[in-house]
């Protein structure tokens, strides 16, 4: 994380201050240029831990088709944080980014699906998974965490923890990368949308005065929240996580333990 900020922010810097550019473009420049290095720095210094990437997974069919559904229950749910009135300071970046809708798009919807899935279950949450084996949990948990931390920013950080707490066991039963990209895009297309759609009014109103009525919000959290257990059991069902292979510095202790 310190890594990517320090790449990041002297590229956020340039194109803002010295360039000219908008702030929503250098923006896309600070996300782009400061995960895509990292990245590249990891495949350098790692090359020989470095996990193979599997996009494909094993998807099954009808999860595809419901993956827009599930992602809308899930952000109803997460809408409960809203509630809590967490303290938070993203309100200028925004701002600014609804100035250039093109670019925010780029931005929430693509360079951030794509990166931060790369680095968050497409090699942090392999390498925790081979570390921790017998106990996906923590390996979900630890990238999680991360997730939320490196949003810095405390609505943005709980909401995004809980997030990877669904994604990481998502890519934990399917090892799909595209999987965790499309309900990565889709909440941030959901967010995008509203972020377009809403009025200077509403914004300053609670979640549930977009529902007319308290009473209202509370029944459809919690229909959605019961769509989503449906949906994840279903997967779980459904799915298999496969076999996860031991790093060559735990191999030994389970060895040991095995003994």
């Amino acid at each position: 994380m310190l890594f990517s900020l320090v790449v990041g922010v002297p590229v956020l810097l340039l194109g803002e201050k010295l360039l000219s550019l908008p702030t929503a473009v250098a923006l896309l420049l600070f996300a782009v240029a400061g995960n895509g290095t990292l990245l590249w720095f990891l495949r350098r210094r790692y090359s020989g831990r470095w996990p193979s990437i599997n996009l494909h997974g094993h998807v099954p069919g009808w999860l595809i088709i419901a993956l827009p559904v599930l992602v809308l229950a899930a952000d109803m749910v997460l809408s409960l944080i809203d509630l809590l009135h967490l303290p938070g300071f993203e309100g200028e970046p925004y701002q600014k980014l609804e100035q250039l809708p093109v670019v925010a798009f780029l931005i929430l919807c693509v360079a951030a699906p794509v990166l931060e899935e790369l680095l968050l279950r497409g090699v942090m949450l392999q390498g925790l998974l081979r570390n921790f084996p017998g106990r996906p949990w923590i390996a979900i948990g630890q990238s999680a965490l991360v997730f939320g931390v490196m949003h810095f920013n405390p609505p943005q950080s709980l909401l995004a923890f809980v997030l990877g707490l669904l994604l990481g066991w998502l890519y934990y039963r399917t090892r799909s990368l595209w999987l965790c990209m499309g309900v990565h895009f889709l909440h941030n297309m959901f967010f995008f949308t509203a972020m377009l759609a809403a009025t200077e009014a509403a914004k300053d109103k609670e979640v549930t005065a977009m529902f007319g009525a308290p009473w209202i919000y509370a029944a459809v959290v919690a229909l959605s929240a019961l769509v989503l257990a449906g949906l994840l059991w279903r997967v779980h069902q459904t799915t298999k996580p496969p076999a996860e292979p031991v790093s060559e510095e735990v191999q030994p202790i389970v060895e040991a333990a095995s003994r």
